[in-house]
């Protein structure tokens, strides 16, 4: 059902004609059903800033949705912004908005890095969908669709806690949380009888063009949101400069990565989403399919595809008056297949199953003042399944001679060896109120992982009112994140990678200075965080957080290279050495990493002006040797292709009840590459406007890098650091066109 479901999703995507005659279709057979809508049509587009400030939060604390008595850092993006923001793809869209997140550019990936520290993939950061954890195991973390996705019409709003968040959310919400709060039926059909349904359409430079629906229904005790669309976006040509004119491609074309074909941004998306709610049962139905270059990457597997398929059930019961229980489901089908531009061929794939389920008891008062929580989770993954192609194979370069032997390959190559993970969690959490003017809150989390063991995340704090609209929070958390599941399971078969099952037997297999490797310990991050803020009047209000992070246990890679040794490496155990005569593995550093930084944001609220000025600020204190050009620091001692400064100002104005524009701008300091080497930093400048001339329709217009900034953004795993130190990855100035047209 699964294979025949993707063959169908398969043909839909790649004939246009097909998906444009079957959203037709849907609409009219639709009509019969709509009834008639008295709303205005952008009154659910539209969240002042007033109301932004008292929106719930759910992703910080299983015991409040206080926005004011989070224990933690949290930024809200809104539909709105999301919509003015200017930005290509969400995490460009979250670097707008969110101090202390910035979108590093890595050789193979694009890294979402919390507070100065970027990973090399994204796995040390957690994304949510409504609350449900959508990471993988194996390796990348978020799902890449949504990630770096350029669909998020379907989004209502996304909470991104700065920091470790794992005393609620697990392994994995180490550096930050991303929580995707999408759309529903209650934003649709607000003042309408009982429905409503939008066509969407779009058009831009570099044949950017977008297509789809959504539809609406609320009865009360039921309602249903439907989204579909398909955002196209053919890119921009890869300047020849900085990594792109430096660093050889290693694929069967030759030449520099500027020659192989990339397009800056080049993707295909497909969304389809739908959120059911019978009473207190919430249904989630997610299928995303995104094919984008890695224009950065220097072998014949430089475009990714991801097909993710996701269902998610959610459920609360009012037992007692003060006693609720909420408990949640879900299932995730998550395939990515590895595509080489120039050679038009599959070049890898593998698929990860995985399964989720959670029971949270929250008991109010259970004596006056205080909230408990007490919460269990269950996670299993299942790691090297064949994709939907029937494949799990990796391949480097798509010579003719692979491509004569690809059948074999694919037996001999395996990308990710089959493995089955649980992990088991345990956690509770609690808030009391002393009095008006302290406010007591502490938490803690177990969990078990069958290949690392047991882990206790714990969390403690307090809230204090000096006077009034004033607030002081004080608070320390522990973040964690143990070694992605392919460690675990091995794979990359004849790519080099060592397994930890395999390290113990390094000795016997006579390397040069090699003894037996030590099983991986989880990374922890230790968090400190002063915050106060501020209601100086309904006008101004004043956000300021100060941070002291200590990262320990730092999950790196390390390399055994034979040809440097002088000599044949020979197998270790059931792991093979890769074509370069090298294995590469995953290890703990020693010692530690400090830092100090703080993030200030000033709001101000004034009858049609919405205005944000925001600074971010992050620095070293302290790195042990052995940290030195590690991952997240230079080979001088700074932090690692993450600006010490950034600098934003977000501006909405509501001109008219018919007309708002959003102006963004973002400077980012001079920042280090890998070696050590400074490069300059950046002014980005992009801005939207939402038009709507008549009640049933609305226009967009998005402006990207007005500026027409160009200097070699920042990029973290850059092994030519002394010829370049960045990549090319600013678009040129550019713009997009969209339209939303009610049926009703």
């Amino acid at each position: 059902m699964d294979i025949i479901g993707s063959q169908i999703l398969a043909v839909v995507v790649r004939q246009r004609w097909l998906k444009t005659l079957s959203v037709l279709v849907l609409l009219v057979y639709s009509q019969g059903l709509w009834a008639d809508c008295d709303a205005s049509f952008d009154d659910l587009l539209k969240l002042p800033l007033e109301q932004l400030l008292e929106t719930g939060v759910g992703v910080a604390s299983k015991v409040s949705t206080d926005p004011d008595k989070q224990p933690a850092s949290v930024t809200v993006v809104t539909h709105e912004q999301l919509q003015l923001s200017g930005a290509r793809t969400l995490s460009e869209a979250l670097t707008t908005y969110v101090p202390g997140f910035f979108t590093v550019e890595d050789q193979d990936d694009t890294i979402a890095s919390f507070r100065g520290l970027a990973a090399d993939n994204n796995s040390k950061v957690m994304m949510l969908l409504n609350g449900h954890n959508l990471n993988a195991e194996w390796f990348m973390g978020p799902p890449d669709a949504i990630l770096n996705g350029n669909s998020f019409d379907w989004i209502e709003r996304i909470e991104v806690i700065r920091g470790p968040g794992s005393v609620t959310l697990g392994q994995g919400a180490l550096l930050g949380v991303i929580n995707i709060v999408t759309r529903n039926a209650e934003q649709l059909v607000q003042g309408c009888k009982q429905s409503k349904a939008n066509l969407l359409a779009g058009a831009g430079l570099n044949n950017a063009w977008q297509g789809g629906m959504e539809y609406a229904f609320n009865n009360g005790s039921h309602d249903a949101y439907l989204h579909i669309s398909e955002n196209d976006y053919d890119g921009q040509a890869l300047r020849d400069e900085g990594w792109a004119e430096s660093k050889a491609f290693l694929g069967s074309s030759g030449g520099f990565v500027a020659d192989a074909g990339h397009r800056l941004k080049r993707s295909d998306n497909l969304s389809l989403f739908g959120h059911f709610r019978y009473q207190k049962l919430n249904i989630d139905v997610l299928h995303t399919d995104q094919t984008r270059d890695l224009y950065n990457f220097y072998y014949d597997r430089d475009q990714l595809e991801q097909s993710l398929t996701y269902i998610g059930l959610s459920h609360r019961w009012d037992i007692h008056p003060g006693v609720e229980l909420d408990t949640k489901a879900d299932v995730t089908v998550d395939d990515y297949t590895l595509h080489s531009v120039m050679a038009n061929a599959v070049s890898g794939g593998t698929r990860e199953n995985r399964y989720g389920l959670q029971a949270v008891l929250r008991l109010k008062d259970l004596w006056q003042g205080n909230t408990l929580a007490l919460g269990s989770e269950f996670h299993q993954y299942d790691l090297g399944e064949n994709n939907a192609n029937g494949d799990n194979f990796i391949v480097n370069i798509m010579s003719d001679q692979n491509r004569a032997m690809l059948d074999a390959l694919k037996q001999s190559n395996t990308f990710v060896y089959p493995n089955n993970i649980d992990v088991y969690s345990l956690f509770a959490e609690d808030n009391y109120v002393l009095n008006d003017s302290l406010t007591l809150f502490g938490g803690i989390r177990y969990d078990h992982h069958k290949n690392w063991g047991e882990n206790l995340s714990p969390r403690l704090g307090f809230f204090y009112y000096p006077w009034q609209d004033g607030q002081f929070r004080v608070s320390y958390s522990q973040g964690f994140r143990g070694a992605v599941g392919l460690n675990y399971s091995g794979g990359f078969r004849n790519d080099g990678l060592l397994s930890e099952g395999n390290f113990d037997k390094v000795s016997r297999a006579n390397i040069p200075g090699y003894e037996n490797l030590s099983a991986i310990q989880p990374e922890k991050l230790e968090t400190f965080e002063l915050a106060f803020n501020q209601h100086f009047s309904p006008h101004w209000q004043w956000e300021n957080v100060v941070f002291y992070n200590q990262v320990k246990n730092i999950i790196g890679v390390a390399a055994i290279h034979g040809n440097d040794l002088g000599v044949v490496v020979p197998p270790i155990g059931s792991d093979v050495p890769g074509s370069a005569n090298n294995y590469w593995f995953f290890k703990n550093n020693d010692g530690s990493i400090d830092q100090l930084g703080f993030e200030a944001s000033l709001h101000y609220v004034a009858g049609p002006f919405h205005v944000t000025a925001s600074h971010a600020y992050v620095d070293v204190l302290s790195v042990s040797q052995q940290n030195i050009g590690s991952m997240y620091i230079t080979k001088t001692g700074q932090l690692r292709a993450t600006p010490q400064n950034v600098t934003r100002l977000n501006i909405t104005w509501h001109a008219l009840q018919q007309v708002s524009f959003g102006v963004n701008y973002l400077y980012y300091s001079d920042w280090y590459a890998t070696t050590g080497m400074r490069a300059d930093g950046g002014h980005l400048l992009s801005a939207g406007v939402l038009y709507s001339p008549w009640e049933r329709l609305e226009l967009s217009l998005s402006v990207k890098n007005i500026l027409g900034e160009n200097n070699l953004y920042p990029m973290n795993n850059n092994a030519n650091s002394f010829v370049s130190p960045g990549t090319p990855a600013l678009e040129a100035t550019t713009f997009w066109l969209k339209a939303k047209l009610s049926l009703l």
